[in-house]
């Protein structure tokens, strides 16, 4: 279960980075989103990763 709520949190910051570059700062550092985002990807990647090799073991 923290596995999913861990992808969960990824997912929603991720969300949050967005509406923040593009509303709050105007799409005026939407390059520095851009990363921020395809780092919560990885580390989401990272959670999934990590569920399916836990599950499989089980």
């Amino acid at each position: 279960m923290k596995f999913l709520l861990s992808m969960y949190v990824v997912m929603t910051l991720i969300v949050f980075v967005n509406l923040i570059s593009e509303y709050t700062l105007n799409g005026e550092y939407s390059g520095i989103a851009s990363w921020l985002v395809i780092v919560l990807f990885f580390f989401g990647t990272i959670f999934f990763i990590n569920a399916r090799y836990y599950f499989s073991r089980k």
